[in-house]
C-alpha cells in the first residue's frame, strides 16, 4: 500500500489504474542507459505529469525511493552519483 503523502505527490494525472512509484521509477530508469540523478528523475516526473508539487520535495523522495531500491537490488548507484535499473539476466536457449 503507497503512503498517503506518496498518493499524493505521485497522483496517476493520466491514467486511471494505480501504480506505485517505485514500479514506474524503476521503469523510467529502464530508459536512461547511463543512468540518472535524483533531481534529474524529478524534472522528468514533473514534467512528465507523474508528479505533483515542488521540485524540491520530489526529489527528496525520489532520492528515498531510489534508496530504497538500491537496498532491493532493483536500481545500483554508479560512482558519479547516478542510478540505473538492474538488469535482469538473459536467459539462454
Amino acid at each position: 500500500m503507497m503512503p498517503a503523502a506518496d498518493r499524493k505527490m505521485f497522483a496517476p494525472l493520466r491514467r486511471r489504474e494505480a501504480v506505485s512509484p517505485e514500479t514506474v521509477l524503476v521503469e523510467v530508469l529502464q530508459a536512461h542507459e547511463a543512468g540518472a540523478t535524483a533531481a534529474a528523475l524529478a524534472d522528468e516526473f514533473l514534467c512528465a505529469g507523474l508528479a505533483l508539487g515542488a521540485r524540491e520535495p520530489v526529489t527528496h523522495r525520489i532520492a528515498e525511493l531510489l534508496d530504497d531500491l538500491e537496498q532491493a537490488q532493483k536500481v545500483e548507484r554508479i560512482p558519479d552519483g547516478r542510478y540505473r535499473a538492474v538488469r535482469a539476466p538473459t536467459k539462454r536457449p
